[in-house]
């Protein structure tokens, strides 16, 4: 507690200064601004900038590097240009190069473009330096979009969520010194304040360019320094836009599908086709005004969203989280996202809704964020004579953050989970303050309020405490928090409890000039955790060396000693481990990493054991419609008291295929290995995308097992039994499907 103190005094000591901080202090004055120009004869969205709108609009030139040398001169030339009506904010641009082979361009699916050369546009529609939207083309036209907020993550430059999918147009063709690329935007896919006849917008606004063959070469139209950690501070202004659109936008995403699946039934035992089960759900988006979106949904269906990426879970002492995949929760879920140890909403809990609610947005300072449905899982039993049979648990999740000043916020949460006569509730204060372009301070308070079915109800805490800077040289991360024994959610995810922990790092970096050595530097960090009887639990202490080279390549590596407590026995570890990857062409990305050292087995007997964990992984592109991801992913764990005996050997294979015949046609095949449990996973899907919301599938989804390791209640007596004698692999259960969904819009 004494560091926790002592950071919240030493903060609270400069806030006075930083509340006065104006968003023209943070950066807005001095950066460049634009103006486009109104047209009467929009262009036509085919990549060729031959239309009369473009010799008139605003022009952008003279972009500058962010990476590898943030303010040197970009190595190619960009020009883009800006122009508007009523109901649509235009761009076209112009990317030239000198030698045109180092061009990165593939035909890929919408939003999977990362490999690719892109031009990417991000709009702060409300100036307030919180969150944004981010628009992308490459060469072939392909769309990208997303939103970022204060903590994205990427660096200087935020990386998207992607999960954000919204209607606009883009063209694009390959010409001689490059290539030439348009963008449509509907204003009605944007939130932004109301303003009155003729008065003008002003808005944040980012173009960035990426030349991957070129060492990752990012250029950007507002200079982007490293000496300031906010990305929103040192956008551009884009200003004069008058009398544009007010239309409130209404979208409604009718779903039919229709899936046949089978499985093992296990008192014959043998597999058995189920007949089809057609089924229809739905969606509403209704724009209440032109910052606050209301989203319904009923029996949404989410056949065509991939598996989870398998991960190795023998030997875990803590449960392994998996990431929400389902859209609907997906969508807008950034402003539910708080860094701290606990995750505090995983809609990953609400497992088979009837139905949801959901209202994102902003009213004046104060961004909103609601979640409402039902979950049928929990009641979804064998026993009818059981309480529980049929019945439904509830879930409220309610958000709210008050911008304070620029990159700086002051926000609640509020979460509740019902089911029967069982709730499991929080609340949340957090703050997130910039004292210094390069400084920030978090805190986060938490309690929790759970009481299982019969059971009395039982009181939890979280508190946190953290200061980090992040510069073009020094970085450093003060952090300390606590998780009381008793904390518990059920619509959040909790990895840990009964913890004290602070924790120090450290690093520098190097920027040598002109050297095969893009930067840098070396790293410490100390840990040290102890549990609410003030036992020590955890040390550790590792010192990492990361190096970014020309032809995009990176590597590090680290040294660790640690302190494990586990069953009462204090086990030391050192282990190093290290890590690299290279993407020098467009045709392949490679990567490769291991971990070697000490490792405890958690068992009722622990020891300390020798570990050997390794990956490699592989992107390859032979022709550009096609693309193959390869992971291979291995633990191994040998007993060193017993002549290094092996423990387990656990590998799993992972491939992913994606091939686009057409702009709309495209394929997707994973299959998946793992020989822990000796099952073969294959999933395919073939969709025909119109726009973002209209999409046909067809999906195969087909499970294998090794037969002697398949399990069921074969005699009912409640106990699972062997199933088969071979050790052939045997499917579990097949899956084939049919989705249809249409993209209504007024």
């Amino acid at each position: 507690m004494t560091i926790r103190r002592a950071l919240v005094g030493s903060v609270m000591g400069c806030l006075s200064a930083g509340m006065a901080a104006s968003a023209e202090a943070q950066g807005v004055a001095g950066v460049p601004h634009v103006s486009p120009t109104r047209t009467a004869t929009p262009p036509d969205i085919d990549g060729r900038l031959d239309e009369s709108s473009w010799r008139t609009a605003a022009r952008l030139t003279g972009m500058v590097q962010q990476m590898p040398l943030d303010g040197a001169p970009a190595s190619e030339d960009t020009e883009v240009y800006l122009t508007y009506d009523d109901d649509y904010l235009y761009l076209g641009i112009h990317a030239r190069y000198a030698d045109p082979s180092v061009m990165r361009a593939n035909r890929v699916d919408r939003d999977r473009a990362t490999a690719d050369d892109l031009i990417r546009v991000f709009f702060d529609t409300f100036l307030d330096q919180q969150r944004g939207y981010a628009f992308e083309v490459n060469a072939y036209g392909v769309q990208g979009d997303g939103t970022i907020s204060r903590s994205s993550g990427g660096g200087p430059v935020p990386i998207p969520d992607r999960t954000w999918n919204t209607l606009f147009e883009t063209g694009a063709q390959i010409v001689e010194d490059g290539f030439t690329a348009e963008i449509a935007i509907p204003f009605k896919s944007l939130r932004y304040p109301s303003r009155g006849d003729g008065e003008s917008h002003r808005w944040g606004l980012q173009v960035i360019r990426e030349v991957k063959g070129k060492n990752g070469e990012v250029q950007v139209w507002a200079p982007i320094s490293r000496d300031d950690a906010s990305f929103f501070a040192q956008m551009g202004i884009l200003e004069g836009m008058a009398d544009i659109s007010t239309s409130r936008n209404i979208e409604i995403l009718p779903t039919v599908t229709a899936i046949q699946y089978g499985e093992i039934d296990p008192t014959r035992p043998g597999f058995v086709n189920q007949g089809t089960d057609p089924d229809a759900g739905g969606s509403v988006k209704y724009g209440i005004t032109p910052n606050l979106t209301a989203d319904a949904a009923i029996n949404p269906d989410f056949s065509q969203i991939e598996s989870d990426e398998a991960q190795i879970e023998v030997n875990q002492r803590f449960p392994i989280f998996f990431p929400e995949l389902r859209p609907f929760f997906l969508e807008g879920a950034e402003i539910f996202r708080i860094p701290v140890p606990v995750t505090l909403v995983h809609t990953r809990t609400i497992v088979d809704p009837d139905w949801g609610l959901k209202l994102t947005g902003k009213v004046g300072r104060v961004g909103l964020g609601f979640v409402a449905a039902n979950d049928r899982a929990p009641g979804n039993l064998d026993d009818p004579s059981d309480p529980a049979f049929g019945r439904k648990a509830h879930t409220v999740i309610a958000r709210a953050v008050y911008d304070l000043y620029a990159q700086s916020s002051l926000g609640t949460i509020i979460t509740n989970r019902e089911f029967m006569d069982s709730h499991s509730r929080l609340v949340d204060l957090d703050g997130d303050l910039q004292l210094t372009p390069t400084l920030v301070y978090r805190f986060r308070a938490i309690h929790t309020f759970h009481k299982e079915t019969g059971q009395p109800e039982r009181r939890g805490n979280h508190y946190t405490s953290r200061l980090v800077r992040t510069g073009r040289h020094v970085d450093f991360d003060l952090f300390f928090y606590q998780i009381s024994p008793d904390l518990d959610t059920d619509v959040g995810f909790v990895r840990r409890t009964d913890i004290r922990q602070g924790t120090t790092t450290l690093g520098y970096r190097f920027w040598p000039q002109e050297s095969w050595i893009i930067n840098w530097g070396p790293s410490v960090n100390y840990l040290r955790n102890y549990n609410f009887d003030n036992v020590l639990q955890d040390e550790r202490l590792a010192l990492t060396l990361g190096l970014d080279l020309v032809r995009n390549i990176g590597l590090s590596g680290t040294v660790s000693s640690e302190m494990e407590r586990f069953r009462g026995i204090d086990f030391r570890k050192q282990q190093l481990s290290m890590r690299g990857s290279i993407s020098a062409s467009r045709r392949y990305q490679i990567g490769a990493n291991f971990t070697t050292g000490d490792a405890v087995r958690y068992s009722a007997s622990p020891f300390l054991a020798r570990t050997f964990n390794w990956g490699v992984n592989a992107t390859l592109r032979p022709i550009s419609r096609i693309q193959t991801a390869l992971n291979l992913t291995a633990t191994r764990l040998t007993d060193p008291r017993n002549g290094g005996a092996e423990v387990f050997d656990v590998k799993i294979f992972r491939s992913r295929t994606d091939v686009q015949f057409t702009d709309r046609l495209g394929l997707r095949n994973i299959a998946e290995f793992d020989t822990l449990n000796e099952t073969l996973d294959l999933n395919v899907l073939l969709n025909y995308r119109v726009n973002a919301g209209t999409v046909f599938y067809l999906g195969y989804d087909d499970h294998y097992q090794q037969a002697d390791l398949i399990e069921g209640d074969r005699d009912g007596d409640g106990i699972d039994d062997q199933l088969f004698f071979s050790d052939e692999l045997r499917r579990t259960n097949r899956a084939i499907f049919v989705k249809l969904q249409y993209l209504l819009r007024y």
